[in-house]
């Protein structure tokens, strides 16, 4: 609704994705003594913006709980290189997953709420046991009433590879 965390989260090696992380049952703490919610992440060196760019605040750490978490990326540099769209084509041939096109509905306020658009490789129904569900291509548009006037300003990403939370998922349109 408008508010943004960006900061780094613990993996427990270089071979996890946070969506993996985010995915599993135990989620990784490097120090499980600072756990407050089983159901929650850390992340360190934390910029909490409101609106556009505007940074609220800056925290050397915070816990999020999952549920909270309504969609995700990660800004690694490698996101999208070489040896990860490698990594990913192989997996799509291992599981034979099938391209297909989403449109996802996400309520975020009385009025307002985000239209998703991308490209999902698999089965939805099996993904959908998942917290987190990968989107590659997406687009993101909120969708919002000002005054009398609906208005839409696109969320400006710096890729197009996101992760969706299933709880968020007000309906989805697979074609």
């Amino acid at each position: 609704m408008g508010k943004r965390y960006f900061g780094k989260v613990d993996v427990p090696n270089e071979n996890f994705r946070t969506t993996d992380l985010l995915n599993s049952s135990n989620v990784y703490w490097r120090d499980p003594n600072e756990k407050c919610y089983d159901n929650a992440v850390l992340m360190h060196d934390v910029k909490l913006y409101i609106d556009e760019g505007i940074v609220y605040k800056h925290l050397d750490k915070i816990q999020i709980k999952i549920a909270e978490i309504i969609y995700f990326y990660d800004t690694l540099e490698t996101v999208g290189d070489k040896s990860e769209k490698q990594r990913a084509s192989h997996m799509v041939k291992q599981s034979h997953e099938k391209q297909q096109q989403v449109n996802i509905i996400i309520p975020i306020g009385a009025s307002s709420f985000y239209d998703i658009t991308g490209t999902f490789y698999g089965l939805f129904k099996k993904k959908s046991r998942d917290r987190f569900f990968p989107i590659t291509q997406a687009t993101i548009l909120k969708i919002y009433k000002k005054t009398d006037t609906w208005s839409k300003r696109e969320i400006n990403l710096p890729h197009r590879f996101i992760c969706i939370n299933n709880n968020a998922v007000e309906s989805i349109n697979i074609a």
